[in-house]
């Protein structure tokens, strides 16, 4: 049974991980067909002289075999980019992933609840992973009611922290481990999740590689 690091921009190699590595269209050299990835936009990134050719970059490349899900992209309230410039590359990368069938990563920095509106009022169907989740307990069931998994991370360490409070009561079937660029590794965080839930290792890797499976239909 693997381990499975759903988010992270450093490419590493470990036999006993299943990876997904975020590329972004800057890192356009970074992509191969040997190993898993995932290509989005991020809100960080998001200029309007640009959105054109990097969406039409991520349309390309969703539809590789080995890049299985667009991420990360998502709303970010507490950057400078314009807001609508952020929901209309949101949005656009949204119908890409639904038309390909394809799970998404999502960022979200104090855009919970437009990320929820939005999924309830397009009805969209396709797993939204919440990269890095750290929000209460309520936003957290109300997302996996709508299909969602959360993924979390380093935020585990921090045991004051919301995303904590949440990790201990969310049903373990929606959830995912990332180690996104925060330094620590996938085995560290699998060991701190398995410690919060008074659980060993093994069966956490049991529930994460089976949520793997259904989310992507083993890929």
């Amino acid at each position: 049974m693997k381990y499975v690091d759903i988010h992270t921009h450093s490419h590493y190699l470990k036999k006993d991980v299943i990876i997904v590595q975020n590329i972004f269209p800057s890192q356009a050299d970074q992509l191969n067909n040997k190993e898993l990835f995932s290509v989005g936009l991020h809100p960080w990134h998001v200029s309007r002289s640009t959105m054109d050719h990097d969406i039409r970059w991520v349309k390309m490349h969703t539809g590789a075999n080995n890049v299985i899900a667009v991420g990360e992209i998502g709303l970010d309230k507490s950057i400078g980019c314009p807001w609508e410039d952020q929901v209309e590359a949101f949005e656009r990368q949204l119908s890409i992933a639904e038309s390909a069938g394809k799970p998404v990563i999502l960022h979200c920095v104090r855009a919970y609840s437009e990320m929820l509106a939005y999924r309830k009022h397009t009805g969209m169907s396709i797993p939204w992973i919440f990269h890095w989740f750290n929000a209460n307990t309520g936003i957290a069931q109300e997302l996996i009611r709508k299909n969602c998994y959360l993924s979390f991370g380093h935020i585990l360490f921090k045991e004051a922290s919301k995303a904590c409070a949440a990790f201990a009561t969310v049903p373990l079937e929606h959830v995912f481990f990332e180690t996104d660029d925060a330094g620590y590794s996938i085995y560290d965080v699998y060991e701190q999740a398995a410690r919060i839930r008074n659980m060993s290792s093994d069966d956490l890797k049991r529930y994460i590689a089976d949520n793997f499976n259904k989310c992507f239909k083993n890929k």
